[in-house]
């Protein structure tokens, strides 16, 4: 009993540090916790003035409908509300046309409330209004069981959901939500800077293996897995925001547009470069077995040969860093040349170590997998700095 009274109080302490902490933020600038903290009061407004439509013009069996709508059509985004609302208007025309229909032919009794209700929840599974599919069987039932699928009561029904649907996305329009296409190049931002800390890393592994220290110790899968992670992460908020500027009166669509693209590249060859990172460090901190028998293709990367491949991780990591996404590099002429000298260490380190290949032939598998990995990762560095910049 103890332990569930601690973890009632610990959960209750989360909750009122994470609410605290989005209010902070709110006040403190726009972004997302300011966006939620509006959404939620236009909602209120919204609901509230619908309600006292519904009332003034409508019967009071069918004003539950008006608040209920507002709110629904009161999504994250200006266009996911005008496509909910649009979603949540058809299911209604279908739903109180079974009712009519059911209403007017064979009238109300129980079995024809289990047909109705099939035939509804049918409808609803072929997904042809999305999330708002749902919502065919629902009120299906209200019209039918409340108004007995009469007209005199469908109308207002479908009036005061209009009525709703015109307060929320009212409110919606007049105090939409602003774009945060610098807040999604921040989170890109440090994306990057965490992919240029993985490869200054990898190399520092390859300068340690040089030294002959025990390389295995760094946790690799793992921080790949943080750096896919986050770029998921950015990748979700960067689609929030394309959405968040279409039909946005505070913003035009085509002037968000070409920065969240890039963005999007961004997050795409981030993710790219993990996947050859990770290859590269399995790579680099591999060991054979130390007794029983070794397979041919079972070698490590040698000592000399990391040395060298150390210099050519320091040169791709310096022109990720020059590259400067999502904006564009600063100096495209710089980053050119840093491209060029690290292409020019790849083909010397390649050169050496075919030379070798003949005392090394079990060596050259895993000298020839990293060195197409820091090839890859050039070829991702070289076709983002082609993109036009910003």
């Amino acid at each position: 009993m103890a332990g569930s009274k601690s973890g009632a109080g610990d959960w209750c302490r989360n909750r009122w540090r994470a609410a605290r902490t989005s209010l902070t933020d709110a006040v403190r600038g726009p972004g997302e916790a300011r966006d939620g903290l509006l959404l939620q009061a236009k909602g209120a407004a919204a609901a509230t003035v619908a309600w006292c439509l519904s009332s003034w013009l409508l019967p009071a069996n069918v004003t539950a409908f008006a608040p209920f709508t507002a709110l629904l059509a009161l999504q994250s985004t200006v266009y996911r509300s005008m496509w909910d609302s649009a979603q949540y208007l058809a299911a209604m025309a279908i739903g109180t046309a079974v009712a009519a229909g059911f209403g007017s032919t064979v009238g109300v009794h129980a079995w024809t409330l289990g047909v109705l209700a099939l035939v509804a929840l049918v409808v609803a599974r072929l997904h042809l209004l999305g999330g708002q599919g749902t919502q065919v069987p629902v009120v299906a039932l209200f019209a039918f069981v409340g108004g007995g699928g009469r007209i005199d009561y469908i109308g207002p029904l479908v009036a005061s959901a209009t009525i709703g649907v015109c307060c929320g996305l009212a409110a919606h329009f007049a105090f939409a939500p602003s774009p945060h296409t610098a807040t999604a190049r921040r989170r890109v931002e440090d994306l990057t800077a965490r992919a240029q800390t993985l490869l200054r890393d990898l190399a520092r592994t390859a300068e340690a293996k040089t030294g002959g220290e025990d390389v295995r110790e760094e946790d690799w899968p793992r921080r790949c897995e943080e750096l896919a992670a986050q770029a998921a992460r950015a990748r979700a908020a960067l689609d929030r925001e394309q959405e968040n500027a279409r039909l946005n009166p505070r913003r035009p669509w085509s002037s968000a547009q070409e920065s969240l693209r890039r963005c999007h590249e961004t997050v795409g060859m981030i993710e790219r470069v993990g996947t050859h990172v990770r290859s590269i460090a399995r790579a680099l901190t591999y060991e054979p077995r130390p007794s029983g028998p070794r397979r041919p293709f079972e070698a490590s990367v040698s000592a000399d040969f990391a040395a060298s491949y150390a210099d050519l991780l320091h040169a791709t990591a310096e022109g990720l860093e020059l590259l400067a996404p999502p904006r564009g590099p600063d100096d495209p002429a710089r980053l050119r040349r840093r491209v060029e000298d690290a292409e020019r260490r790849y083909a010397e380190v390649t050169a050496t170590a075919r030379s070798d290949r003949p005392g090394r032939e079990g060596e050259w598998p895993v000298h020839g997998t990293v060195l197409v990995e820091a090839a890859r990762i050039l070829e991702e560095i070289k076709h983002t700095a082609d993109l036009a910049p910003l």
